[in-house]
C-alpha cells in the first residue's frame, strides 16, 4: 500500500497542500492541525506517523504527528472534493508549466 505526504496528495489531485488542507479542515476531516479524524484513519484513508523533533528554547523532543495519505484515501479524496487523480507524469508537466 503506497502512502502520499499531503504534498504528494495535493499534486496528484491537482491542487496544493495549502488548499486542499483547508478543504478538509472545512468539511471536518482534519482538526486545526491537519490530523484527520480518528474514524477517517481507522477506515484506512490516512495514516498518522508520529514523529519528534528537538525544541530548540525548551531543549527536549516535542512529538507531532505527520499525515499520510493512503491509496484508499486518495482514491476517496478524489470522490469527496470531486477532482480526477492525475498522474505523475502530468503532475510534473502542470508543476514545470507553472514554473515557467
Amino acid at each position: 500500500m503506497n502512502r502520499y505526504s499531503l504534498q504528494q496528495a495535493a499534486t496528484l489531485l491537482g491542487t496544493g497542500r495549502t488548499t486542499l488542507c483547508a478543504e478538509l479542515r472545512e468539511q471536518g476531516i482534519f482538526d486545526a492541525n491537519n490530523l484527520p479524524l480518528r474514524h477517517h484513519v481507522t477506515a484506512g484513508r490516512f495514516h498518522v506517523q508520529l514523529k519528534a523533533f528537538k525544541h530548540p528554547g525548551l531543549g527536549e523532543e516535542q512529538p507531532y504527528g505527520k499525515t499520510l495519505v493512503t491509496d484508499r484515501g486518495l482514491l476517496w479524496l478524489a470522490n469527496v472534493l470531486k477532482k480526477e487523480i492525475v498522474t505523475h507524469r502530468e503532475a510534473a508537466n502542470d508543476e514545470v508549466a507553472r514554473h515557467a
